[in-house]
């Protein structure tokens, strides 16, 4: 059960506090156009864009603990965690997400990607701090 709960709510978490904390500051920093924290209807949900981010993390966060075999007994791979996320979540976004909306991958992708690829980044390597500091003082299964 610990193996499942504990990346869901960290993953959640980190897409709160971490991804999107990230797209605020790119976009106080005038390097990016959309900001952290969109509200926008996300397409087939109709739920606010930063909950549908938030909820997909928390899926992927399960695949990242596992892929990355994250244990309070080992140390903690925080490169892992940041390729992880930066990778598999913009690519999941751009190949599986955005064409379900209706949004297709063409042209000069660069400038849509760098932002997501940053902040999915921090995102894995937020999720592996809250999965860390959850895991503490907890004992192997």
């Amino acid at each position: 059960m610990q193996k499942v709960i504990l990346p869901l709510v960290s993953g959640f978490l980190a897409a709160l506090f971490f991804r999107e904390s990230t797209l605020a500051l790119l976009h106080a920093a005038g390097l990016v156009d959309p900001a952290g924290f969109s509200t926008a209807p996300f397409v087939p949900l109709g739920i606010p864009e930063f909950i549908a981010h938030a909820l997909w993390s928390s899926i992927f966060a399960v695949l990242m603990v596992w892929l990355l075999r994250v244990a309070p007994e080992r140390n903690a791979p925080w490169i892992g965690a940041l390729v992880f996320g930066g990778i598999v979540l913009t690519a999941v976004g751009v190949f599986v997400i955005d064409p379900a909306r209706g949004i297709w991958p063409s042209g000069n992708m660069l400038p849509r990607l760098a932002p997501n690829f940053i902040a999915n980044a921090i995102w894995g390597w937020g999720a592996l701090v809250f999965m860390r500091a959850f895991m503490a003082g907890s004992e192997p299964d």
